[in-house]
């Protein structure tokens, strides 16, 4: 059963979904995995570094809570910026270089191919620099990274986004299944009874069917 004010809350976004419409659209990945992991070993298959079980032993410590939704209960661990399988593809010597401002021009990469080109931009202008400051602004030291291990930065808190199921691999809400613009809805707060998904909708009739059933009789 809800509390008073929950039931008002759920009633509320039963009546303002009713001034939304319904956006649908098909997210599709179609990229290539290399077949080597960062380590240059052949098996490619996940195991969780040291960093990684170290990650969750100090995020569960600190008592972090999901990112999205406050929960505290059911937290996974998102790989914010890049995933581990993709790690034995990055330059992570250029990265280090541009995190560290040993680095000031990228190449420009032709918008076709992907490849670079003869020219360059400044690295201050990339996302990869705003991804390097926002991890080192998160505590990770970029000056004692090793580019040949990159497990030590893939798999650092400070690369991890703590989030409950529900918003990671779920369907519905999970970053795995959104696009970027989309899934970032969910940082922000909501105006009063606001629905995001039809399986929220569904789950808030039922929340309220279950406040108008009759109250059991304790035995």
């Amino acid at each position: 059963m809800s509390t008073p004010q929950e039931h008002e809350h759920l009633a509320a976004a039963v009546e303002q979904v009713q001034k939304e419409h319904e956006m649908r659209d098909t997210v599709t990945d179609d990229v290539f995995f290399p077949n080597r992991s960062a380590d240059g070993s052949t098996n490619t298959a996940r195991t969780e570094s040291h960093y990684f079980r170290e990650t969750k032993r100090k995020g569960h410590a600190m008592g972090l809570r999901c990112a999205i939704s406050g929960q505290k209960d059911g937290i996974q661990y998102h790989h914010l910026f890049i995933e581990w399988a993709l790690s034995g593809a990055v330059d992570w010597v250029t990265v280090k270089g541009v995190a560290i401002g040993n680095i000031k021009e990228l190449p420009v990469l032709d918008p076709d191919t992907g490849q670079p080109t003869d020219e360059t931009f400044p690295a201050e202008q990339s996302y990869l620099w705003l991804i390097c400051k926002i991890v080192e602004l998160r505590g990770f030291d970029w000056r004692a990274f090793d580019p040949a291990d990159p497990a030590q930065f893939v798999d650092d808190l400070a690369q991890m986004l703590p989030l409950h199921a529900n918003f990671h691999t779920a369907k519905a809400h999970g970053v795995h299944h959104h696009s970027g613009p989309m899934w970032g809805f969910l940082a922000f707060p909501r105006i009063p009874g606001f629905v995001y998904t039809p399986d929220e909708l569904a789950a808030i009739k039922l929340h309220l069917e279950g406040d108008h059933e009759p109250a059991k009789e304790k035995p």
